[in-house]
C-alpha cells in the first residue's frame, strides 16, 4: 500500500532516498514552516544538550542557536547529508534510543511521529531521555485539519481523497492533536500547545497531491471519470484557485 509513511519510515529502503533529502530541505526553507521552527527553537531557549530526534539531513541542528546538540535519524543516508553539515549525529532508531535515562536538558522531534510504527514506544523513550527539568518538544500536522479545494473537482471526491491521505498516507494521520493529553499521562507538566497553518495555492507544492488518487486508486476505487476530473482540476488549478492547508502543532512540556 502506497504512503507517505513508506518513504519517510524507511528512506534507504525507498525508491529515491536522495530525493527525499532534497523534498525535506525544500519544505523546511518554505517561511511558515520556518515560523513554527522558530517556536521549536524558541521553547529550548535554555536547554541543553538538545538530542533531535530524527533529525533529518541536519538543517535544524546546524541552523538554529540551540547550543550543544546532537541528532538522531533511522536513515543512514539522512545521517550522512546532516555529517555533510557538520552536524553531530548517530543512525538508531526512534524506539530504542542508544542513550542513557536523564541525559539531555531538551529533546525535539519535527514530523516524525506520524510516520513511527508504535508512536506511544518513540514518546516513552523521549521522555525518558530528558532529564529532570528538561524540556520536551514535539511538532507534527493533524491530518484531520486538513482543507483542500481543487477547482472544479466535487467536495464528495476531494473529501474521500483526503481520507486517504490522512489514513493510508500516514501510519498517524489524526496523533498530533492527542499530543498534549500523551504527555500529560506521561507525567509531564507545563504542557502547552501552538498551531501553525501551513497554506500552499500551488498543486505542485502540495506532496504529491497531483498523483494521489491515481496511486490509491484501488484502494479508493477511483473511477478513470474521477481520475480524469482530478487531472482536469489540477490543471486549472496551476492557473489559480487552487487551496491546501494544514495544521501543525507544537507541544511543549517539562520533564518532572
Amino acid at each position: 500500500m502506497l504512503a507517505v509513511s513508506a518513504t519517510y519510515s524507511d528512506v534507504d529502503g525507498s525508491s529515491d532516498p536522495a530525493d527525499a533529502v532534497r523534498w525535506q530541505d525544500h519544505v523546511d526553507r518554505w517561511p511558515q514552516v520556518q515560523a513554527y521552527k522558530r517556536r521549536v527553537t524558541a521553547l529550548l531557549d535554555a536547554a541543553d544538550p538538545v538530542l533531535d530526534v530524527g533529525c533529518g539531513p541536519g538543517g535544524d541542528l546546524v541552523g538554529a542557536s540551540i547550543g550543544r546538540a546532537v541528532g538522531i535519524d533511522h536513515s543512514m543516508t539522512m545521517c550522512a547529508a546532516a555529517a555533510a553539515r557538520s552536524a553531530i549525529v548517530c543512525r538508531g532508531d526512534a524506539h530504542a534510543l542508544p542513550f542513557a535515562t536523564d541525559t539531555f536538558g531538551g529533546v525535539r522531534t519535527d514530523r516524525v511521529l506520524q510516520h513511527v510504527r508504535d508512536p506511544a514506544t518513540v514518546l516513552d523513550e523521549l521522555v525518558r531521555v530528558v532529564r529532570r527539568g528538561g524540556r520536551l518538544v514535539v511538532a507534527e500536522p493533524d491530518q484531520e485539519t486538513l482543507v483542500i479545494h481543487v477547482p472544479g473537482v466535487a467536495h464528495e471526491l476531494v473529501d474521500r481523497v483526503k481520507r486517504l491521505r490522512r489514513d493510508v498516507g500516514y501510519r498517524n494521520g489524526r496523533l498530533a492533536s492527542s499530543l498534549p493529553a500523551e504527555l500529560d499521562g506521561r507525567g509531564l507538566h507545563k504542557v502547552t500547545v501552538d498551531a501553525f497553518p501551513l497554506v500552499l495555492t500551488d498543486p505542485d507544492d502540495a506532496f504529491g497531491l497531483p498523483t494521489w488518487p491515481a496511486l490509491w486508486r484501488n484502494v479508493g476505487g477511483f473511477t478513470d471519470r474521477e481520475l480524469a476530473r482530478w487531472h482536469d482540476g489540477v490543471e486549472q488549478g496551476r492557473q489559480g484557485g487552487f487551496v491546501y492547508s494544514v495544521v501543525f502543532f507544537v507541544v511543549a512540556a517539562t520533564a518532572p
